[in-house]
């Protein structure tokens, strides 16, 4: 016998209306919430993006004005090939002004070169950098790992003894006027703490100035080495910017220096920038502001110098690879003489 509903049709008609329009109430809201969702997402997302891109404005903004202060050497229709040029003999020189970066004159000035000890000049600036004139009276002891360390690699010395207490002053002086590399051995770990860590300092200085492509350095004192690489136009830059550091300017403009008295040298040591005491004596005009220089088998003699002439013009020059150390006073002179104002 079969059962019939006791719920009349009429009625459950009516409760799935109910049902339904509930239902459709209910996605609706959800859909709502949803779109409401997608909204703040995307509306973050924008926020980010353009947060992420005033970030990146200010960024490039600020490696733009870096890079707007970077001394770069550039050669234009002006720019003198001095290759037949008689007067210069060195295989690797370029003529630079020093305020505006134009490139008067040149020979294989981007061509690879061994700077020896110019490598000096950045030894000189990362330390100083480090310092200020209140530290240059401050005492340092010469360490036999100074001492040994130009021994050994049979460099060029300051005269300086183990334990000698020397003044910071002496010490950089130490390192331009005889480019004694014990003197320049000590200030990198007077500075640094480890010659290696040094050496990572000379070469952010070397990114910072923008010429980490084509200059490299692997030893404060310059030292023969693959890695231990330059160019005449980087040397140039690497000078500019010495110059502009007033304790740097000071130690590579000196003629001669006495370090102070100690109880090894009763009566200091004596330093003499020969470079510069000889051009003085050869050339009267202007005058030649601050140098260094440099021997090495594999890059022969080599300078690097600036020159304010008699109308107040400076000029940097820079030459490699002569065969004697007064070629290098000669071709400085020939620069000076016959290609500025």
């Amino acid at each position: 016998m079969q059962l019939q509903s006791k719920i009349p049709v009429k009625k459950t008609k009516i409760i799935a209306c109910i049902c339904l329009i509930v239902l459709i109430v209910v996605c609706s809201v959800l859909s709502t919430k949803e779109i409401s969702k997608h909204k703040n997402d995307s509306s973050q997302n924008v926020s980010d993006d353009i947060n992420i891109q005033k970030k990146t404005t200010i960024e490039t903004s600020e490696l733009q004005e870096k890079k707007s202060d970077i001394f770069v050497p550039s050669t234009d229709d002006k720019t003198v090939d001095v290759s037949s040029d008689n007067n210069i003999v060195s295989q690797y020189a370029v003529l630079v002004n020093a305020d505006d970066g134009a490139i008067i004159a040149s020979k294989n000035a981007n061509e690879k070169m061994y700077p020896a000890s110019m490598t000096k000049v950045m030894t000189l600036l990362v330390a100083a950098e480090k310092l200020n004139n209140e530290s240059l009276g401050q005492k340092i002891e010469i360490s036999i790992e100074a001492t040994d360390y130009s021994f050994k690699n049979d460099c060029s010395a300051a005269g300086f003894l183990v334990g000698e207490q020397v003044t910071i002053e002496d010490l950089l002086n130490g390192i331009i006027l005889p480019s004694g590399a014990e003197a320049a051995y000590q200030a990198a770990i007077m500075t640094s703490g480890t010659l290696e860590k040094f050496v990572d300092d000379m070469n952010k200085k070397v990114q910072e100035l923008g010429i980490s492509q084509t200059t490299h350095f692997s030893n404060p004192v310059g030292i023969f080495d693959e890695n231990n690489y330059s160019t005449a136009c980087d040397m140039a830059v690497i000078l500019h910017a010495a110059m502009e550091n007033e304790i740097c300017k000071k130690v590579l403009s000196a003629r001669n220096y006495t370090t102070s008295c100690t109880q090894q040298h009763p009566q200091g040591i004596t330093f003499s920038s020969k470079f510069l005491n000889r051009i003085d004596r050869k050339f009267g005009k202007g005058k030649v502001v601050g140098a260094k220089t440099g021997y090495v088998n594999q890059s022969r003699y080599c300078a690097v110098s600036m020159y304010e002439s008699e109308a107040n013009n400076k000029y940097i020059c820079v030459t490699g690879m002569a065969g004697k150390a007064w070629q290098t006073v000669y071709d400085h002179i020939a620069f000076y003489q016959n290609y500025c104002k």
